[in-house]
């Protein structure tokens, strides 16, 4: 499990890598896998990977310095979509107090100084989640990154068949990435129900509104051609996933 401290506070950040490290030696003595463990003293730091993360332990406190403090680290993680646990550590800050009845259940809180059982507990948890995770794509556009799993991918379109694609998100946004259809697609492997459409276009089977002999019309209600190569292999799959929910 990849493990990312993120806190201000050097001496409570060296103190949570000994509680980590031996916590990571028990697993290994009971022929479990240890932990990777990386820490940070400041927000920008912990931005630039955060999604390689299982879990991330969170306390800033220096806002001159930092410019936010813990849970406004954890909602910046959360806008672009980190699916690793987050847990904020109270010590000058009470967090849970400045958090939403939503950030409540989505956010685990601790404070400090860290029990050894209580931090057992927390990773246990962070353990069990991540056997549940789905791998995510990184997309990158001219403002930022964000981070997605298959499921919330509604298309993939290239206009023009230039090297430039809109992803359409199910919850409305769009992205515009540099890539090719192939190549996006290579990334999708872990995804069946996302699928060429076209050479142009990968759709989400799971938001197919109707087919048409040539063409699909998607839930937002775009519509899109299916290639002769493609056309009957969408079909069936999507015939497939109807089945499923029904």
């Amino acid at each position: 499990m990849h493990i990312a401290v993120c806190d201000d506070n050097i001496a409570d950040r060296k103190q949570m890598q000994r509680l980590l490290e031996r916590a990571s030696d028990a697993n290994k003595k009971n022929d479990l896998e240890g932990y990777f463990i990386d820490l940070y003293g400041n927000i920008p730091s912990l931005m630039q990977t955060p999604q390689m993360y299982d879990c991330i332990f969170i306390d800033m406190t220096n806002i001159p310095e930092s410019g936010m403090n813990g849970i406004e680290v954890a909602r910046k993680l959360r806008d672009i979509n980190i699916t690793g646990r987050i847990i904020l550590c109270s010590s000058s800050i009470a967090y849970e107090e400045l958090a939403t009845s939503e950030e409540k259940e989505l956010f685990i809180f601790m404070n400090k100084p860290i029990l050894k059982s209580e931090l057992r507990s927390v990773l246990d948890v962070c353990e069990e989640c991540r056997s549940k995770r789905e791998p995510l794509i990184e997309l990158r556009d001219d403002s930022g990154t964000l981070y997605v799993n298959g499921s919330d991918i509604l298309y993939a379109h290239c206009k023009n068949g230039g090297g430039r694609i809109e992803i359409k998100l199910v919850d409305g946004r769009s992205i515009n990435i540099l890539s090719t259809i192939y190549m996006f697609y290579e990334d999708l492997e872990p995804f069946y129900y996302l699928l060429p459409a076209s050479e142009s276009t990968i759709v989400n089977i799971r938001h197919i509104q109707k087919t048409k002999a040539f063409s699909v019309i998607m839930d937002d209600g775009h519509k899109f051609r299916l290639s002769m190569e493609f056309n009957k292999y969408i079909k069936e799959q999507f015939q497939k996933e109807r089945a499923l929910k029904s």
